[in-house]
């Protein structure tokens, strides 16, 4: 299939177009110009959509999240942490059936795509059978959406699992999804937390996702008590523990990083490795603001194998679950994290809406393997409706979609050069029956939690 998008603005990579056009051809970007498209192109193209007063820009990836929290909303108000998980979330997902998780993690993906975001990863924390996973790359693969699975674990505390099944699952996934569904599908390695991960499996599942050329993804820095615990344990920090293991690296995400040291800062930056903010749940859970603005400006020197020069640490932009978030819109995301760090750093050149922008689209891309706005690769983007109050009149276009774009603005969203959604609405999908199911299974599970 062939597909024109024509007058539309363009975010490219180093600048904003007023108005062109985006030609694709066999799920790739074939061209991409100002102005008006070619008669050619016209010609061969079988579907056009008309750009006027819409903004084209690359797929958001949402680089952290559990899909299958949408069954939890609202558990997180006046909580910290551990009080959330102990008390309600485990509960909630300990009780969670296979058709639960599908139908969780159906509305979450029908969210996230809404919120902007073409590619998720999601860390899947409740591996409870082959199902209880199959479900959640069985949704994605349906709707069309690339999806990293970071089959979470722990082999430490409540619902520990013994290292060997771990390992055996994650080996499965591997095998069975991981590059599925025309590469749109793969499988990181998810360990949950520091503090309920022994060292062994650690380096075990790091090895086997290193040999597959995957990620792992693991919450690091959370809250302060949980730095504490660690501290206590290894003598080090988090990240200083993890370095000390051989597990950092450019395939490595540190997801969270509110309460990192100057040496846990630096470490990060020596082993390229990925910070992933959170803002949202940072916030709502007290967690702490974490220091994304000196991160993007702590740099390293290159070793000898590299380009003379420095680089910034990579920090991708992520939603987090709905049970800590309450929300899968990458517009809010970005809004969050650039109002944050100008309110806590007194910068006012803190976090300028393109830094903000590229932190959900280039950083997340460069984390999860996604594509970009570029001749060649595969077509993944996203169509804003700017004819709105709440946008209009737009005087820089890169600090609207920043400061005033929401998620119910995305009018068209493309993955692999299908269209997924068009003029707000979910192809495919009955999504008022999908809300009404969902609606009665959660208040059930609640029930079978034993949560009022």
């Amino acid at each position: 299939m062939t597909l024109l998008i024509r007058d539309a603005a363009l975010v490219l990579a180093d600048r904003v177009a007023p108005a062109g056009y985006v030609f694709i051809a066999d799920q790739r970007i074939a061209a991409i110009g100002e102005g008006v498209p070619p008669d050619a192109l016209v010609a061969s193209a079988q579907h056009i959509l008309e750009g006027t007063h819409k903004v084209l820009l690359p797929g958001l990836v949402n680089a952290h999240t559990h899909l299958e929290q949408t069954f939890m909303r609202g558990y997180s108000a006046n909580r910290s942490l551990l009080d959330w998980l102990k008390n309600y979330i485990w509960k909630l997902q300990a009780a969670m059936d296979a058709e639960d998780v599908r139908l969780a993690t159906t509305l979450g993906l029908v969210e996230a795509m809404r919120g902007g975001a073409t590619t998720i990863i999601d860390h899947h924390k409740v591996p409870f059978s082959r199902r209880h996973t199959d479900v959640v790359l069985e949704a994605a693969e349906r709707l069309g959406v690339r999806l990293v699975l970071a089959r979470a674990w722990a082999d430490r505390g409540a619902n520990a699992e013994s290292p060997d099944a771990i390992l055996a699952d994650l080996q499965r996934l591997f095998d069975e999804w991981h590059g599925a569904a025309n590469g749109r599908i793969h499988i990181a390695n998810g360990p949950l937390v520091p503090w309920r991960c022994s060292a062994e499996t650690l380096r075990r599942t790091t090895e086997l996702a290193r040999k597959h050329g995957a990620i792992t993804h693991c919450h690091m820095n959370e809250t302060q008590a949980e730095v504490a615990m660690t501290l206590e344990e290894t003598g080090m920090r988090p990240v200083e523990w993890f370095a000390s293991l051989g597990l950092l690296g450019a395939d490595f995400h540190a997801v969270h990083g509110v309460w990192l040291s100057d040496h846990e800062i630096k470490l990060l930056a020596e082993h390229r490795a990925t910070v992933t903010h959170c803002p949202a749940a940072n916030m709502i859970l007290a967690s702490g603001v974490a220091p994304v603005w000196r991160l993007l400006t702590t740099k390293r020197t290159k070793d000898a194998n590299e380009e003379q020069g420095e680089r910034d640490i990579n920090v991708a932009l992520g939603t987090d679950g709905p049970a800590s978030n309450d929300g899968q819109d990458m517009f809010e995301t970005m809004r969050l994290a650039a109002y944050l760090q100008r309110a806590t750093t007194l910068d006012e050149r803190a976090m300028p809406p393109r830094q903000v922008i590229e932190m959900a689209t280039t950083a997340g891309a460069r984390a999860a393997g996604s594509p970009l706005l570029r001749v060649g690769d595969k077509a993944d983007l996203v169509l804003l409706d700017f004819d709105a109050a709440h946008i209009q009149p737009v005087g820089d276009v890169l600090a609207s979609i920043v400061y005033n774009a929401r998620g119910s603005d995305v009018d068209t969203l493309i993955v692999d050069g299908r269209v997924l959604i068009q003029d707000k609405r979910v192809l495919g999908l009955d999504e008022h029956a999908l809300i009404a199911e969902c609606r009665d299974r959660a208040r059930h599970l609640a029930r079978r939690a034993g949560i009022d």
